[in-house]
């Protein structure tokens, strides 16, 4: 049996985790030797089946940003250490370090681990939502489609990070690469929809869907209330808590509703409404095809999760990859958004609108009827399969 390392490099989040734990639990279970190499070492401690995989900390660049605000991946990566290359060398290092006696590795956004394992000779392959996975193209395409993007500023922010990577690659003889895109050529595996790709323009695709992500195990009951029963999954730290707590309130609508590290003032606030807050991760897959609407942050994972559960969202990112994903959801119609700058945001306005406008669920419906023969066990071993096979 083989060797095999999952690993995060870049982001935040319980999302990476959820992403690698299902495959990483298969490997195991095959009798694979796996481990974890985690950005934050309690991400997703909580989920089902994630205490069994040893995990340990990722090597990371932990200096300040470079660029505001960035266009493309290329400037993403301007402020993760990819600038300079005698910094990014010593994280290749780091990496070749921890990846010496491993036979794969599997990641989720973690480029300085493929790069570590093209130096090494060893396959790699990358579980990407798309976001951090550009296609290939001189340059990497511009995320922020509303805004100016000049050509000049993408390929300047492109060529200086291929200049930085194909020096660490050529001190170890590795071939070097031609745009930032083909780092995942050939190890790419896409779980997501087409749908939900924030790069349209990426053209025919491996897409596998997701697959069965770790999730908790509580599934509580529902709470009293005469409206539509509600969902939701929320940050702590999300600075519309307060308000949007209070409308769902205001409409007495029965919520389950999972905020980890909320402050217990808060959760005292409502105590009494027809809000349950639950202490454990819910079972998303038991307590979602119960409910009738789904607010959360749209983190790909719940998004998709609800779509496939035919279910109409409210989605309030707070950073750019959720605001894209919350950008292809409404322009395919099963939901509503709102930008994390809107000043006073209007909840109880965007909840009546979720409610009363049937189309929002029936676009959900749809979706989850185009896919109601995708199997999410297929999709996880033809995933398997593709990583035995490079091992073989």
């Amino acid at each position: 049996m083989a060797k095999i390392e999952f690993a995060w490099e870049l982001g935040a989040g319980t999302g990476h985790v959820t992403t690698l734990l299902p495959i990483a639990a298969a490997m195991k279970a095959r009798g694979h030797e796996v481990r974890f190499f985690l950005r934050d070492l309690s991400a997703g401690a909580d989920l089902e089946g994630a205490k069994a995989i040893p995990r340990e900390g990722a090597p990371i660049w932990t200096g300040p940003p470079t660029v505001d605000a960035p266009l493309n991946f290329g400037e993403i990566l301007l402020n993760f250490g990819y600038h300079h290359a005698p910094q990014h060398m010593a994280l290749v290092d780091a990496w070749r370090e921890r990846l010496k006696n491993s036979q794969a590795v599997v990641a989720n956004v973690a480029p300085a681990a493929h790069l570590a394992a093209l130096t090494l000779g060893i396959p790699s392959f990358e579980i990407s939502q798309g976001f951090h996975a550009p296609p290939p193209g001189m340059p990497s395409a511009p995320l922020r489609h509303w805004e100016p993007a000049p050509r000049a500023r993408l390929e300047a922010s492109d060529r200086r990070v291929l200049e930085v990577i194909n020096t660490v690659l050529s001190h170890y003889g590795a071939p070097p690469l031609a745009t930032l895109g083909d780092l995942f050529a050939g190890r790419l595996m896409l779980l997501t929809y087409p749908e939900l790709d924030i790069y349209p323009e990426r053209g025919p695709s491996d897409y596998y869907g997701i697959t069965d992500s770790g999730e908790g195990t509580a599934a509580p009951a529902w709470p009293e209330g005469p409206g539509p029963r509600l969902f939701a999954y929320l940050y702590s730290y999300f600075k519309g808590l307060d308000p949007l707590l209070a409308a769902i309130a205001a409409r007495k609508l029965p919520a389950l509703v999972f905020c980890r590290g909320i402050d217990p003032k808060l959760k005292e606030k409502y105590a009494g409404s027809s809000i349950f807050f639950s202490v454990d991760a819910m079972a998303v897959s038991r307590v979602l095809p119960q409910s009738d609407m789904v607010v959360c942050h749209a983190s790909h994972q719940m998004t998709a999760q609800a779509l496939l559960a035919g279910k109409p969202m409210l989605l309030l990112p707070t950073q750019l990859e959720q605001f894209l994903i919350m950008r292809r959801l409404v322009r395919f119609g099963a939901g509503l958004g709102i930008a994390p700058e809107v000043p006073d945001a209007d909840y109880a306005s965007a909840l009546a609108a979720l409610e009363a406008n049937r189309g929002y669920a029936e676009k959900a419906r749809d979706f989850a009827r185009r896919y109601a023969g995708h199997s999410r066990e297929a999709a996880l071993a033809t995933m398997i399969a593709r990583v035995e096979a490079a091992l073989r």
